[in-house]
Formats: C-alpha cells, structure tokens, sequence
C-alpha cells in the first residue's frame, strides 16, 4: 500500500513541508480548547481482523442480501474485512494520539450490541428510575458493555476525550427488518402512495422506536457517563431518510430499506426529530457524573450533514429558487426544530399548521455536530415532484462522474473518488447558517475518499484554513473538528473502495499505514493553528 508512486510523490511534498515545522510560527491560530479528532463508526470500523461480528443489524442483513447485492443496490463486499476496531482500539488510540497529535476521537456504539434483544417490555412511564435503569441492565450484553467501557478508559488514558454517537444508521433487526419494509412497498407509488399497513419491524417508520431510543440513550448515560462528556444523539436523521426513502436516481444512496416513497419519508419524519430530543432529556437524566471535572456532566447534540446547495444556473430564477428550497429541506428544517421547537412536519416551508409549534422539541440540542462533504447544484423545476412535499421543485446533482458511476455528469471542477465535488468555501456558507441557532458548534465529519492520497493534504489545509476563519471573524462558535475518517472502513452500499483514512490498513493483519497526508493534519493540530510554511506551500 505504501509504494505506490503517488504515495510517494504526494510523501516527498509534505515531507519537504514538515522539514522546518518545529521551528515553523503559526499564523492561523485555533482556540487553545480547540478539539482535535477524528471520526469513525460502530459498523463501519468495528468488525474485521478476527473482532466479533454483528449480525443483529439491520445493515448486517441488508449488505448480504441476494436481491440487493445482485441489483447492484450494495456492492458485494461485507464488513467482516474492515479494520477491526473492536480488537485494535488501543492501537487506533495511540495512532489518534501519537501519530495525529489528536486530543479527541469520535465513535460509536452499536445499540444492537448493547440490547441483542427486545427492550418494549420495559415500562418507562414513571421515568428512568433506578428500577427502570436495572431492568434494561438485566437484558443488557454485559460483555458488550464491559467492552465499551474499556474503549471508553483506554481513550481517556490516552488523553482523547471521547465523542459518543449513539445511533450511526445501524438499527437492531428487532425495530427493523429493512428487507420487510423494501419488498412491503414495492408496488406502492412513490410519488402519492400511502405507507402499506401490516409493517412488524418498520424502523423509522414506527412511533415505538421514540421510545426505544430513549431507553437507549438512558442506559448509554447511565452506564458510561462517568467516562463520557459528549453524546452525539443520532448522526445524520435527513440522510437517513433521504437515502433509505428517496432512492431516486441521482438522490438517494441505497440505504436501507431502499425504498422511493415520500409518505414514508413525511411518516419518518416526526420519529427521527422527536426520538432526538427525547434521548437528550434522558441523557441529561441519567448521565449525571462529570467525567472531565468542568462542572458539565453532559453535552448532547445532534449530527447533521450539511450540502453547500447552490443554482445550476445563477442566472436562472428557476434554478435560484430549487437551490433555496433544497437547502431548506436538507439543511434547516431538522435542526430548526431541536432548538427553536419550530418543526415543519409536512414540509410545506412554514410552520404555522397545527401541531408544528413543539415545546417539547425547543432547546434540545447542547450542540450541533456539523457534516461537511460537498457542493451540489439544484436545477429549478417550477412544479413540485410530488404533491406530499410542495417545496421538491427541483432535481439535485449530488455527485459526479466516477468509474463506479460512468453515466454521471462530469465533474465542474475537482471532485474525490466519491464523486463530490471538492468546495471549501462551502464549509463556511454552512457554518455561517449553523450558528444562527444560537448553540456551539463541532466539525464533526469532514474528509475526502482519495486512494491516491493526492488531493488530501490540500483538502485538509483548505477546509482548516477556512474554518479557522470563521471561527477568528466571529461567523460560528465551532469548539472541535473531526476529520473523517482514522482508518479506510466499511463505506456502507459502497463497500471498501472509498479511502477515507488517514491511515490505511492491511484486512489479513490490521496493520496501519499513515498515509503522507496525515502529517500535515498532524502538524495542524499539534500546532493549534495553521503554520507559515503550510501556508506557504499549501496556501492558494
């Protein structure tokens, strides 16, 4: 992996960079409680090299599946040959803070491991009481959660607070059976069809999984709020709905259950906004201990990818407005709702029908974690897709032209191996809006899939030097950046063949290999701020 000659050329270049770093100023400062991290998840990195596996999930059984895999909705491969991040967690923690300079690591745990089985029969009424909170500690997995603590410890050791994601898109088969879901819609119409009743294991779709999650989320708190600061409530709700439900050529990304219905995504809707704010009172419930000694027991938040929309055509009103609209519906209405309590339902771009004014959703988010990827482009319609979502006036361009995607437009200017386009700026146009909800911020996702490992050290040095100018200029109170991702992982329905890590890996042995990039991440970091010779070599 590492003889490749454009490992090689990109490696003479940031060695000739890092050369006079140690004696090199900073000119780009960062907060001094600035977190520094990276991001990985419970599916995507735990399994592989010997670590025990999950086949409780819904996403173990969707990635396995005939039809899916001959269709070509997931791409064949499994997530028994990802990094192993189960077993290996002390490694990947010194490498995080070793090899990084890192002093936080964002992560997940796998609610499936946790509750292998059932929790409805626990009767949560009277509120997490000490009888409710052992009751689920009597069904839990004790080794799961012995290991999570471990995990948990281990970071500490190793200086690394940790960012704690309960729910990374992975369900347990017992709330969703994503091959019952798929096959019950499909002969339902997309565009006007109602969800078919008879649904069992219906995942998003079903009211019970609110509650559900809270359980969750208590117990999380309960257990491993002495070692946990920060909790990440569910990572990315639209893309949940956006790629499991709106699988329409170009827009959704085949995740289950693989569907294209809008009844289901306006059905989905109220749980992934109400099961959010429901597991942060629970956290802030049960999670009582304050692991860091700030006099902060607990902050959760939620994660949320952001796309910097902008018109295909600028000059086209048409255009101007679809942009506007995909922006609404992507990136505002859903955490509108978890702090102001403001929370458009049916997606009508107003919130002033019954029901849409939700105290109970007002002032639930300590944080917003922001995902930052990509520009995409919106081309204006003048009439709505579909009569359930008035304001889907428009046909977006996610991703471009890549060999695994041949009949993609070509890409506008420079784009990862993933197909997105490559827009720094738009880490600002997102951020700028973010802040405006009035809580602090977290960069909790941003990276590139670059095999090559080309186009990396750019990327980083582009993204940091524009956050830490936003952050200077007052424009949004970010407190930490995790870049995505410590290691190549499971990239879900795409398998193995984006590179998102910084540090590559050997799936016979585990063995890392830090790609040239990361030093300059490294150096970043370990700096508090962008040097002048990243500057000079780097800066455009």
């Amino acid at each position: 992996m590492r003889s490749s000659g454009s490992w090689l050329s990109v490696g003479l270049v940031v060695c000739s960079i890092l050369a006079s770093e140690a004696s090199a100023h900073v000119v780009q400062p960062f907060p001094a409680s600035f977190l520094w991290g990276t991001a990985i998840a419970g599916f995507q990195s735990e399994m592989g090299v010997g670590a025990p596996s999950d086949p409780r999930t819904d996403w173990w059984v969707w990635v396995r599946d005939p039809a899916n895999v001959s269709s070509g909705r997931v791409s064949g491969q499994l997530p028994e040959s990802g990094p192993g991040f189960y077993d290996l967690y002390a490694r990947d923690a010194m490498l995080a803070r070793k090899g990084l300079a890192n002093n936080a690591l964002r992560l997940g745990i796998e609610w499936s491991r946790i509750f292998p089985t059932s929790t409805a029969g626990i009767d949560t009424s009277s509120g997490f009481t000490p009888a409710v909170l052992a009751a689920l500690d009597a069904i839990a997995d004790p080794v799961a959660v012995d290991h999570y603590r471990a995990v948990f410890v281990e970071l500490r050791r190793r200086g690394l607070e940790p960012m704690v994601t309960l729910n990374h898109f992975t369900l347990p088969l017992w709330l969703h059976d994503p091959i019952e879901v798929r096959d019950a819609f499909a002969t339902v119409d997309p565009l006007a069809g109602a969800v078919p009743p008879g649904i069992v294991h219906g995942g998003w779709l079903d009211p019970a999984i609110v509650d559900e999650f809270a359980k969750f989320a208590a117990y999380a708190g309960w257990k491993f709020g002495d070692l946990v600061d920060l909790w990440c409530t569910i990572n990315e709700p639209v893309v949940i709905l956006v790629s499991g439900m709106v699988n329409a050529p170009g827009v959704g990304g085949n995740f289950p259950p693989g569907i294209f219905n809008f009844a289901a995504v306006l059905q989905a809707l109220p749980q992934l906004v109400t099961a959010h704010a429901r597991a942060y009172d629970a956290l802030h419930a049960t999670d009582t201990v304050d692991a860091n000694g700030d006099g902060t027991p607990v902050l959760a938040g939620v994660v949320h990818n952001m796309v910097a929309f902008a018109a295909a055509n600028p000059a086209n009103p048409l255009d101007v407005a679809g942009a506007a609209h995909a922006d609404y519906l992507f990136n505002r209405v859903y955490p509108t709702a978890i702090t102001t309590g403001a929370f458009d339902q049916n997606l009508d771009g107003d919130t002033d029908d019954p029901g849409e004014q939700r105290p109970d959703l007002a002032g639930r988010s300590d944080f917003i974690g922001v995902n930052y990827y990509l520009r995409a482009t919106a081309t204006g319609l003048g009439v709505s897709v579909t009569p359930l979502v008035p304001l889907f006036d428009f046909l977006p361009t996610l991703s471009y032209r890549t060999p695994q995607n041949p009949g993609g437009p070509p890409c506008p200017s420079t784009c990862t191996d993933f197909g997105w386009e490559i827009y720094p700026q738009g880490l600002r146009q997102v951020l700028t809006w973010a802040n405006t909800l009035g809580v602090p911020l977290f960069v909790t996702e941003n990276g590139i899939a670059d095999a090559t490992d080309t186009k990396r050290a750019k990327y980083l040095f582009d993204h940091l030097s524009t956050l830490q100018q936003v952050i200077q200029e007052g424009a949004a109170d970010v407190r930490g950046y995790f870049e995505w991702s410590l290691t190549d992982n499971f990239e879900w329905s795409s398998g193995y063949y984006p590179k998102f890590g910084l540090y590559a890996y050997d799936p016979a042995t585990g063995k890392r290999f830090r790609r040239p990039s990361a030093k300059v991440y490294r150096t970043i970091a370990r700096h508090r701020g962008i040097t002048s010779n990243l500057l000079r070599k780097l800066g455009s």
